[in-house]
């Protein structure tokens, strides 16, 4: 079970750290999910990527302004 959070890494960002703390949330390489990003863009869908992106940079919270109470907490791999 992932016990961990879900924040926007600003620490490990290319445009908001919506991919990389995708990528910490779901413990997969962050490389993933920007090659995920980039060709569902690429590819045409029914809903617009670009606009969930956004979404998600808007509503997950900085990961630079979390909590202590969480950081102390988290269990190391």
């Amino acid at each position: 079970m992932n016990h961990n959070r879900l924040f926007r890494n600003t620490s490990n960002k290319m445009i908001g750290g919506v991919a990389s703390g995708l990528a910490d949330y779901f413990e997969i390489d962050v490389s993933l999910v920007r090659v995920f990003f980039v060709l569902t863009v690429l590819i045409p869908v029914t809903f617009p990527v670009i606009l969930l992106y956004v979404i998600l940079w808007i509503v997950m919270p900085d990961g630079a302004k979390r909590p202590k109470s969480l950081e102390e907490h988290h269990i190391p791999s």
